[in-house]
């Protein structure tokens, strides 16, 4: 299933050490059948699936949709499909059933599938392929920017060539395998996207189809597409709906949603002696950090930075907040369980003794950004005041927040989001304003090592090459510490498996999103 060469892979997936190397030169995936059913599908239809979430996501299109979390990046994976897809294992074939990369890594020539078609019908082309490119081009992606991409130009009947403006090592991942391909002859004619009020927006080719969005009460019902060109739906209906954080157990538990999650560990104790709920574990894929404004005083000062992260006791504060066992924060970001994770860095154990001995006897005044309901303020006010440091703390609301981190307004945010469990080019861009996700925002550094780390990393193909400098990035991230990680967070998915099975995605869902609906659960093999 793995080859070794540098040609890349013949076979169903693209593995973990392929992804990482970057595929280049040859034949990455060869023509092939629809893939069995995933070992998370159900066993037979569903009527419905109840899915509580914490918010409206926007108004699913690729042009409307909320890029506050990945909420509604996740929904358009229903209705819309990827040149490529992930299942348990790795990369796999979806709307293109084989690809070609040159052997510079600047052009993949897709061969499409036969016989897919959109929601109201109509085929789904290489035409539709080229034209959704060169719309984004135009038109951003939300969630994804498709900015290295120059031109796509369909080669052939079912075949679209797509050159790259330089190499993009994570392009089957984060780009070919995440935007969603559109339907040209709705798009075609309008100018403006994020306006555009047709009923035929949230048309797609994927296995459901929108039916309703209550945008009041952040609520969504999709149907199952029974045309679907990649195998008839498992669930008829999939219900997606808005429910406060602390009712996301008892929504559940009452049985009037199928699927919550929490971030409180304890869940999986309450419920173990429960006889129709079950808890599903993720990798820690989400974390809680301290976005810090290191071109304001005295967050300017590497010391003092330092002197933040030896005076928090991490492990404390993940433990009182998560009630599970902590998982204390990497300084190089990037959360253990995962491939790229630097195992060697400073590790900042709680010190108050070595974080007086950085500050020099001075004492300081920081202000930090906090959401309402964030506990660990509470506990970081002693632990800082205790090396010389006092914390005023200013609550605002997620937008609000949000508005401030975009114009580098603040000292410190707390902030706590998903999406760092794929491919590492989000420590690139973050730092380089490229990230979407606007619950990352607030990340303000520079440093020109740092850069050419990252432009060469995203560049560079050969995986033992980009790995070794993927470590070099964390370890500039460790030292200088324009965020400290206070924890990394398991998702804890609570669920009823005779109607929903959660699935782990290989590197999470998307770009690293620890989200267990991957439409390979839902429909059949």
């Amino acid at each position: 299933m793995e080859g070794d060469d540098h040609r890349g892979a013949r076979g169903r997936h693209l593995t973990r050490r392929q992804a990482l190397r970057g595929v280049v030169g040859g034949v990455a995936a060869a023509a092939l059948p629809v893939p069995t059913r995933s070992a998370a599908a159900q066993s037979g239809p569903i009527a419905l699936v109840r899915f509580a979430w914490w918010s409206d996501v926007g108004v699913p299109t690729p042009f409307q949709v909320a890029s506050a979390g990945p909420g509604g990046a996740a929904l358009l994976t229903l209705l819309y499909d990827t040149l490529t897809w992930k299942d348990e294992v790795g990369i796999i074939p979806w709307l293109a059933t084989a690809w070609e990369a040159g052997a510079d890594g600047r052009d993949y020539t897709f061969r499409l599938v036969d016989g897919a078609a959109w929601h109201d019908g109509q085929p789904l082309t290489a035409e539709d392929v080229a034209f959704s490119f060169d719309y984004y081009a135009q038109h951003p992606y939300s969630w994804m920017s498709t900015e290295v991409i120059a031109t796509s130009t369909v080669t052939a009947p079912g075949t679209v060539r797509v050159a790259l403006k330089r190499p993009y090592a994570p392009f089957l991942e984060e780009i070919a395998g995440i935007v969603p391909i559109v339907p040209r002859h709705i798009w075609e004619p309008v100018a403006d996207p994020i306006a555009y009020q047709g009923t035929d927006r949230s048309i797609g080719s994927g296995p459901f189809v929108l039916a309703e969005h209550d945008e009041t009460a952040g609520a969504y019902r999709l149907l199952a597409h029974d045309g679907y060109w990649r195998g008839r739906p498992l669930v008829q209906e999939w219900r997606q709906f808005t429910v406060p954080a602390e009712a996301r157990l008892q929504i559940v538990q009452r049985g009037d949603a199928d699927l919550s999650l929490s971030t409180d560990a304890s869940v999986g104790d309450l419920l173990a002696d429960d006889p129709r709920l079950a808890v599903f574990e993720t990798a820690p894929l989400s974390l809680v950090r301290l976005a810090l404004n290191t071109e304001r005083a005295p967050l300017d000062q590497k010391d003092v930075r330092q002197a933040i992260a030896f005076a928090l006791d991490r492990r404390r504060i993940a433990e009182t907040i998560t009630r599970g066992p902590a998982i204390v924060g990497s300084a190089g970001v990037v959360p253990p369980e995962t491939p790229w994770h630097h195992p060697s860095l400073p590790r900042y154990d709680h010190d108050p003794d070595r974080a007086r001995a950085l500050l020099g006897g001075q004492r300081l005044t920081l202000d930090l950004i906090a959401d309402p309901s964030a506990r660990e303020p509470d506990l970081m006010q002693p632990m800082l005041e205790a090396v010389g440091i006092t914390l005023r703390v200013q609550r605002v609301d997620a937008a609000t927040r949000n508005e401030i981190l975009a114009d580098g307004d603040f000292q410190m945010a707390l902030t706590s989001h998903i999406g760092v469990g794929g491919d590492p080019d989000y420590l690139r861009r973050w730092y380089a304003g490229e990230e979407a996700n606007t619950f990352a925002g607030g990340s303000i550094f520079q440093n020109e090592e740092y850069t050419r780390l990252g432009a060469a990393q995203a560049a560079t193909l050969d995986m033992a090459t980009r790995r070794a400098i993927v470590f070099d990035m964390q370890e500039v991230l460790a030292e200088e510490l324009p965020t400290i990680v206070l924890y990394h967070r398991r998702f804890s998915w609570i669920h009823d498996p005779a109607v929903f099975r959660p699935m782990a995605t290989w590197g999470g869902l998307l770009n690293g999103v620890p989200f267990p609906n991957n439409k390979l659960a839902l429909i059949e093999g």
